[in-house]
């Protein structure tokens, strides 16, 4: 007997049962179709009754926000009338407010001034206001509207006085929410209310609305959050009816499907089954027969195999259907796979080796060209540092000399000041490099004009604009563009940008500065015609301490991070940047794309912030503690001459506790690195003292990262200025003392 013959036996030994079992299963899948339709009936009515729940909560969480607003607590009702019809509600509801006796104080439904019914009290206010929750109101008559509403009320607290506020939604409200889920045709939705009344059916006219609900239903619901009813359709036949209530209140949703649909799911299972029956026994035919040439063709294989090995080949990788023959096969190849390993093996080893030669010089590439860099850094970090203190030590020297004249002592001082500041945008440069690289820039979002931000770049580089003279033409829009930024930083961006252009344009050259919006983006570029990019630094041009060929007199100065900044900044705000230039001698552009904010600027109304103190209406008594002995003189006199305060100087805080109680300072000015004792423990000692618990105390040092700040407010400080501090700075923190009704006699 062939193999082909065997196979159909053993596929008629195995469909015999499969035949018999199915008849069984039949069975089982009618009643399972039957109870999965009911499931998807019953989810059907799960989502409607989550579906209006929504809507009734969204209202409530819509009334909450108007409940809170200052307008209503005022007792503004014109200003709370507008809010009110401003609020995002659906087009077939609105809003109405009653006071305590009932009596209607707003309806959005009606047009300002419009005489508003008077009615009695309602019954709901007692609960409302005794149980102090919201209720959703069952199906009644509106007093203006005069349609049948419902209504979502919350009692309300504000000014003193109490309010019902509500939501009110025509039953057409109800009608568009089922005629949106988009239900089968012979399928009927009913929402009911606590009363047992219909608020809301996707079958019939609006008319319905009102009438009873089937009394079965309106029991069950009583009883029961879920169940299935037998209960007559509307248009007539019997209906399996699945009604599932509503959270937060008593509303069901109740759903009747015809008979028909349970029949037709039930009778697509049982054709599908017979279907796969009859598919399942023409397979196990088909599989026969193709099992059978499959071992035949397997022999031959075998047969195969045997010829290529006894010619001296290796055979190829074969597979059968009989494991005495792939036990066969297996043993033929294994000569073959061994050569073929040992060879891969080799050119595997060659390769790695290859590729670990590459890996070797590209890594030694890096490494050489990143300590190029740090050199190269170090150089121009020693040099920008060393320029400016040349000028200091030798404006220094002229002050110290005898019978100075004042013209003198103020072009020294001029000259020290200047310096100074080059020097700390040097150090504020590196700074911000660190915490950019650390993740510790935030940014202070606000809506930004960025037609400011540019005004402010380029008065911030008008004077070197003007040192190298530079033609700048500035093209702005007419309207604003407005992005989501920190002004300040934005501002730090187009000043890098401008700086940059003019360093590296000759005298006399262009820059010009463009802004435009398009689509959902604003685009800013500065292009010039100096002394362009080479192909070999532009792709790295934005990278940390990357600069292009200085000349001998480093006219340019700086250290390379102005145009990294810049990267980063854009990258904080989710924008883009990029440069191009034609070549060496061509000019640049820079071209900064930022999201521009989708929201209409009318709609966001900022609290003005309040304005500080011009100045101290007094003098002031202030205790100075610093180690440094140089600094704190210079500061004492500053502080004498400009505000002429009172400044009593201490070098260490064993001295500053000793006399505080004594001089009873108006502020504290202390250095946070003192020689006995740091300035956050002083300042812990300061406040322990019933007098000085009020006392304005300043920190100002040179620790100024976001953990000096946090830390120094938890000490006790009120203010934080980092070393070197602007004398305007200072002054200007004084301006916020409060002095003391004594304090004031005192002085």
């Amino acid at each position: 007997m062939q193999i082909r013959a065997y196979l159909y036996l053993m596929a008629a030994a195995i469909l015999v049962p499969v035949i018999l079992f199915a008849g069984f299963v039949l069975s089982l899948l009618d009643e399972a179709g039957t109870e999965t339709a009911l499931a998807r009936v019953a989810l059907t009515s799960q989502q409607l009754a989550l579906l209006v729940d929504d809507d009734l909560s969204d209202a409530g969480a819509a009334l909450r926000v108007l409940a809170a607003s200052p307008t209503l607590a005022r007792g503004d009702l014109k200003a709370f009338y507008e809010e009110a019809r401003r609020a995002p509600l659906g087009p077939a509801s609105w809003t109405v407010l009653l006071d305590e006796q009932g009596a209607v104080l707003v309806n959005t439904l009606a047009a300002p001034g419009t005489p508003l019914p008077v009615g009695p009290r309602p019954a709901y206010l007692d609960e409302l206001f005794a149980n102090g929750r919201p209720i959703v109101r069952d199906v009644m008559p509106g007093r203006y509207s005069g349609r049948l509403i419902t209504a979502v009320t919350v009692p309300v607290q504000a000014g003193g006085r109490r309010y019902a506020l509500s939501i009110t939604f025509s039953t057409d409200h109800f009608r568009t929410l089922l005629a949106d889920a988009r239900l089968p045709a012979d399928w009927q939705v009913d929402i009911v209310d606590g009363a047992g009344h219909l608020v809301a059916s996707n079958l019939g006219t609006a008319d319905l609305v009102g009438q009873d609900a089937p009394p079965q239903l309106v029991a069950a619901a009583r009883g029961e959050k879920t169940g299935v009813l037998d209960l007559p359709l509307r248009h007539g036949g019997s209906s399996k009816t699945v009604f599932h209530k509503v959270a937060g209140s008593d509303w069901v949703v109740a759903v009747g499907v015809p008979p028909g649909f349970l029949a037709t799911r039930t009778g697509d299972a049982k054709r599908m089954a017979a279907l796969a029956l009859v598919a399942a026994l023409a397979c196990a035919c088909a599989l026969a027969s193709w099992l059978a040439r499959a071992y035949g063709r397997s022999m031959g294989r075998a047969i195969d195999a045997a010829g290529m090995l006894g010619r001296g080949k290796t055979p190829p990788k074969l597979r059968s259907r009989i494991v005495e023959i792939d036990r066969l096969l297996a043993a033929l190849r294994q000569a073959g796979a061994e050569l073929r390993r040992a060879q891969v093996f080799r050119d595997s080893a060659g390769h790695e080796r290859q590729s670990q030669l590459e890996r070797e010089t590209h890594a030694r590439q890096t490494a050489e060209e990143e300590n190029r860099a740090k050199d190269q850094f170090l150089a121009m970090l020693g040099h920008e540092l060393r320029n400016p203190l040349a000028p200091i030590v030798t404006a220094a020297q002229l002050l110290k000399m005898p019978d100075v004249d004042g013209h003198r002592a103020r072009y020294a001082g001029d000259v020290i000041s200047r310096q100074v500041e080059h020097m700390n945008r040097l150090l504020g440069d590196m700074l911000d490099v660190s915490r950019v690289t650390r993740g510790l820039v935030t940014l202070n979002l606000e809506d930004v004009d960025l037609r400011d931000a540019v005004e402010r770049a380029v008065e911030q580089t008008r004077p070197l604009l003007e040192e190298r003279q530079h033609r700048l033409e500035l093209r702005l829009p007419g309207q604003p563009v407005t992005v989501r930024g920190d002004q300040t930083r934005l501002t730090q961006v187009v000043a890098n940008l401008l700086t940059n252009s003019a360093k590296y344009t000759p005298v006399h050259g262009n820059i010009q500065l463009s802004l435009a919006c398009a689509a959902d983006e604003a685009t800013l570029s500065v292009a010039d015609d100096g002394e362009g990019i080479t192909p070999e630094l532009l792709p790295r041009v934005f990278d940390l301490f990357s600069q292009g060929e200085r000349k001998a007199d480093r006219a340019q100065g700086g250290l390379g991070l102005g145009l990294a900044l810049v990267r980063s900044m854009v990258q904080l705000h989710g924008g883009t940047i990029d440069a191009s230039s034609p070549g060496r001698g061509g000019g640049s552009i820079f071209t900064v794309r930022l999201p521009l904010k989708q929201e209409l600027a009318a709609l966001a109304q900022p609290t003005a912030p309040r304005r500080a103190r011009d100045a101290a209406p007094q003098a002031l008594r202030v205790m100075l503690v610093d180690d440094n002995i140089d600094a704190a003189v210079s500061l004492s006199l500053l502080l004498e001459a400009a505000g002429d305060h009172l400044v009593s100087t201490y070098y260490d805080a064993a001295s500053a506790l000793e006399w505080a109680a004594f001089e009873r300072p108006d502020v504290f000015i202390l250095d946070i690195g003192l020689p006995d004792m740091n300035g956050y423990e002083l300042a812990r000692r300061v406040r322990a003292m019933p007098q000085f618990a009020s006392t304005l105390l300043i920190a100002l040092t040179g620790y100024g990262q976001l953990a000096d700040k946090t830390r120094a407010r938890e000490a006790g400080f009120d203010l934080h200025i980092a070393k070197p501090a602007e004398p305007e700075e200072i002054l200007a923190a004084l301006t916020h003392v409060h002095l003391s009704p004594e304090a004031e006699r005192a002085n």
